[in-house]
């Protein structure tokens, strides 16, 4: 009796561990479960639909009116300002007669007494018929906003993932304006009080340049035995006054170099200084022992100055100056000639500047 009652406690014993391994076994599997679940990224469904915020006139706004569009009878449209992405697609039973797509919005030009509206999108649906509660008037602004659906994820993990960012700046410099490199060949005439002097002038540039310009009247200076004044009067013979002959010649050159400057496409100016010579010979008569005198009050040399403008048509350049011989002889000047080269502006892409931080 004695040994029965010991192998109902010590079996008694037995079945009380099972159950206790068991129910540990039991919560261990638990909580692994639990701890496996709360590693996962569990987004939150998001509302597929979309639907109109708010729609209302527009009484300030004067687009419609400055920037009137016309339907096919001729009538200006009312514009509909639709605040929402420009992957929507729209239609009325009058039809669409403009859409533009701007910055933030969607420009629709309706006609004059569209009452309804339907938005498409190619992912959340249509929204077909939608009432504006208004007729639209002609050349009258509205806004219609839309509530879009959002996307929202809740992520929940233990996860730390450190990211390095290379940052790349190039800086773009703009496009340089150029004049391309151009020449003129001109042939000239110049005109003064004996007679005119035939010429050459030569200009290189782009938006500046130089140029030079030489003219002679292709006569030479006789060999003169003296000098007169203006008035004829032998200078260093107590004043006499010789007869001539009536006969004069004059020698006349003259070189000047300077700069040229592009006021615009046609219209170039150019300044230059130089060297000039004008001298004028009186013939003796044969009284008089012939030969020459030189005419002090005719002759003009030394510094000489040059300022005129040059005009480009087409290839065809035409010359006028002014000249004058140390401010006592003046006389002007005409060229013509042909443009080497074009003269056009260009663009010139300038050298970029690229940093890495």
């Amino acid at each position: 009796m004695m040994k029965n009652s010991s192998n109902l406690k010590i079996n008694g014993l037995s079945t009380i561990c099972k159950v206790v391994i068991l129910v540990i076994a039991l919560l261990c599997q638990s909580f692994h479960a639990v701890k496996t679940s709360a590693q996962k990224i569990v987004p939150v469904s998001a509302d597929s639909t979309f639907s109109v915020e708010s729609f209302r006139q527009l009484p300030t706004d004067v687009s419609a009116f400055i920037d009137a569009v016309r339907d096919l009878n001729g009538e200006a449209c009312a514009l509909v300002k639709v605040v929402a992405p420009p992957d929507f697609a729209f239609s009325s039973p009058l039809g669409i007669v403009k859409r533009s797509d701007e910055v933030g919005e969607i420009w629709l030009y309706l006609p004059k007494g569209t009452k309804t509206l339907t938005l498409k999108h190619p992912k959340w649906g249509v929204l077909r018929d939608y009432p504006l509660g208004m007729k639209l008037e002609s050349r009258m602004t509205y806004e219609m906003r839309l509530r879009v659906p959002q996307t929202s994820v809740v992520e929940m993990h233990d996860t730390v993932i450190y990211t390095k960012t290379v940052v790349d700046t190039v800086t773009v410099a703009p496009a340089k304006r150029v004049v391309q490199l151009h020449a003129y060949t001109l042939l000239s005439a110049s005109m003064h009080t004996d007679g005119p002097s035939w010429g050459i002038m030569l200009a290189l540039m782009r938006r500046h340049g130089c140029y030079i310009h030489a003219s002679t009247n292709l006569h030479s200076s006789p060999t003169t035995t003296g000098s007169c004044d203006r008035s004829g009067y032998m200078t260093g013979d107590g004043g006499h006054k010789p007869y001539y002959t009536g006969c004069t010649q004059t020698a006349e050159y003259a070189l000047t170099a300077g700069l040229i400057h592009r006021l615009s496409c046609h219209l170039n100016i150019f300044e230059g200084i130089g060297y000039a010579n004008q001298t004028t010979s009186w013939q003796l008569a044969e009284s008089e022992g012939g030969g020459w005198l030189r005419n002090d009050g005719l002759t003009h040399k030394g510094v000489a100055a040059e300022l005129g403008i040059l005009v480009q048509i087409g290839k065809i350049g035409i010359s006028a100056s002014t000249l004058t011989i140390a401010g006592k002889q003046w006389q002007g000047c005409i060229g013509v000639g042909v443009c080497l080269g074009k003269s056009g502006v260009v663009k010139r892409k300038q050298k970029s500047n690229h940093y890495s931080h």
